[in-house]
């Protein structure tokens, strides 16, 4: 791999999550913010390539948190943000094609004071620069 994917895959993310969300989108959480929202968290690339193409394996994570006690909110959330990064492939930037998206795993944590949905997408990346 001559050049990662991760940025713009990152930034194709949050534009599309921001537009499609109904709760603040972050790449970090600034101090002091009530949830419910959508983080980005984890994003890794793995490069691979063929004697004709080259492109990475992405795992993206994003984490969804709500202080609502029941499983409801941050599960419509995930939903929500699961069907977004899904609809219609990404547009990540003339470096880049997306060839496969698809949610790697989806779980959902009861923790004591809140809920947190962690979602991780797959994404199968050709790089067409190269």
């Amino acid at each position: 791999m001559n050049r990662s994917p991760v940025s713009p895959l990152n930034k194709a993310l949050y534009e599309r999550l921001k537009s499609s969300v109904s709760v603040p989108v972050y790449d970090y959480v600034p101090a002091g913010k009530k949830a419910p929202y959508v983080v980005l968290t984890d994003t890794t690339a793995q490069s691979w390539s063929t004697k004709t193409v080259s492109g990475a394996t992405v795992a993206a994570t994003i984490k969804i948190l709500s202080e609502y006690q029941g499983d409801k909110e941050v599960a419509e959330l995930a939903d929500g943000a699961i069907a977004a990064i899904q609809r219609e492939p990404l547009a990540v930037t003339d470096a880049w094609q997306i060839v496969l998206a698809s949610v790697d795993s989806h779980t959902v944590e009861r923790l004591e004071t809140h809920r947190e949905a962690t979602v991780t997408f797959k994404f199968t990346i050709m790089d067409t620069k190269e």
